[in-house]
């Protein structure tokens, strides 16, 4: 029980102050769709591949992220759904324990076959410095199908890329680019959109 306890209070230090932030609109660019306008005026960078992008998202932001990237290349992409509630502080804490436990979860039906793509771009929000259940249940049941595999991922702090590594050792497979924005870099509009024309640039190589 006081391991309990120890382990929920420290979720709440780390963890509870973005969800109030969110809740209150602190930080409301952080969690706004994106007015970078790829989809209505931006240009698209032309990779030469046909690509998917799968990925999770709690509170928007990696949504946010994955669907410009999406726009800006003309990939396709999967939104996981976690059939695990959530949402909450304690489905948030509960959350960040799953995925420091590397635990699994159950999805809904995936609609796409990752076969048919060229390259799949995984997604994922960082959770008690792991990747999250959803995607994790996915790279174990699609790993085979991965031809090429990318990383978009985005963290509360500055450690979005220290998961790269186990995303990689999951997958087996190296990543052939990947971005990771904190949250000064979700803020920041300029910072946001020079990060993704380089990851973009790097998945032309």
């Amino acid at each position: 029980m006081k391991i309990l306890l120890s382990f929920l209070f420290t979720m709440c230090v780390l963890f509870l102050p973005n969800v109030y932030a969110k809740d209150k609109g602190v930080y409301p660019i952080l969690f706004q769709a994106s007015s970078m306008g790829y989809p209505q005026g931006g240009e698209k960078m032309e990779t030469g591949k046909k690509i998917l992008i799968v990925f999770y998202s709690r509170s928007g932001n990696t949504e946010r992220l994955a669907k410009d990237v999406a726009a800006t290349i003309g990939a396709d992409t999967e939104k996981l759904i976690d059939k695990t509630k959530r949402s909450g502080v304690f489905g948030f804490i509960l959350g960040g324990r799953d995925a420091m436990r590397n635990k699994e979860t159950e999805l809904e039906p995936i609609k796409t076959d990752a076969s048919k793509y060229d390259l799949v771009i995984l997604g994922t929000p960082v959770w008690g410095g792991r990747m999250t259940p959803a995607i994790r249940t996915y790279i174990n049941k699609n790993r085979d199908k991965f031809k090429a595999i990318a990383c978009i991922v985005t963290a509360g702090g500055n450690s979005a890329m220290a998961i790269v590594p186990s995303i990689e050792e999951l997958s087996g497979k190296k990543v052939v680019a990947s971005v990771g924005l904190g949250s000064s870099e979700l803020k920041n509009e300029t910072k946001y959109k020079g990060l993704i024309n380089k990851f973009v640039e790097e998945l032309k190589k």
